[in-house]
């Protein structure tokens, strides 16, 4: 089994790759859920961009970027329960079948949904208020789902993720900023590469394909990245790593603070 995060703190570069390590062993239930959502959210795209025409720096646009990154934190948020569930087995050294990914939260899923609920519309607000608080926001908040699904936290899941970020000295809010423009790169790379080879149809819906394939990976993919640094994060300063080598009961340890 390939490993997909070292037992000790890591550096940035090797959580990079441990996302994408853990996509590929998390497959086809990530990707699968990551093309619904991220189709569901171009069709909003779509449909706000026909109600609300105007190019950049007209209000209409900023509005449709807000609402367009809202809807990813959604995403995000939705995404990051299956991926915290692969992180935590793959460290545990336990398979991931392919229905476990999506029904091993449980419960955990009304949390999930709850935190995606709210974490959508507050990045709606940041966005519309000069943009500067979404990337605060989108910074600090990577960590809610991995700490509801993996850590199994109960009332501390409301303030858990924000002391884990701060008491990391903010290296998580860091490494998330890093994978978002990284990501969002090649997103905007093949997302125009691929408008611009469709444009002779002259369709919005074929116009919006290439942003939805593309997607569909970058978003497991993040979430994947969140779900990652959050392990990691809990091994730089609470000692995960030491806890689960000198346990035998690892499952309990990483779930000791619900």
């Amino acid at each position: 089994m390939v490993q997909v995060l070292p037992m000790r703190p890591a550096t940035v570069g090797e959580l990079l790759d441990a996302s994408v390590v853990l996509l590929r062993r998390c497959g086809l239930p990530l990707l699968l859920l990551g093309l619904v959502l991220a189709a569901a959210q171009q069709a909003l795209s779509v449909a706000l961009s026909a109600a609300t025409p105007g190019g950049p720096l007209r209000p209409a646009w900023w509005v449709w970027l807000a609402v367009w990154l809202g809807t990813e934190s959604t995403v995000l948020a939705v995404l990051a329960a299956p991926a915290s569930v692969g992180a935590v087995r793959a460290l545990l050294g336990e398979p991931a079948g392919r229905r476990t990914l999506l029904t091993a939260p449980g419960r955990r899923w009304f949390g999930v949904l709850l935190a995606a609920a709210v974490l959508g519309p507050c990045a709606t607000v940041a966005a519309l208020l000069c943009g500067l608080p979404w990337l605060f926001l989108y910074a600090v908040t990577g960590l809610v789902v991995p700490v509801i699904v993996a850590d199994r936290a109960g009332a501390s899941a409301v303030t858990r993720p924000f002391r884990l970020v701060f008491r990391g000295s903010g290296r998580v809010a860091g490494i998330r900023l890093l994978g978002y423009v990284g990501w969002l790169a090649i997103r905007l790379a093949v997302g125009y590469a691929g408008v611009l080879l469709l444009s002779s149809y002259e369709s919005d819906l074929l116009s919006a394909l290439p942003w939805v394939v593309v997607d569909a990976v970058a978003y497991p993919a993040l979430a994947c990245l969140d779900a990652c640094v959050h392990l990691e994060n809990r091994m730089r300063i609470e000692g995960l790593d030491l806890a689960l080598a000198g346990s035998d009961r690892p499952r309990a340890v990483v779930e000791a603070v619900g």
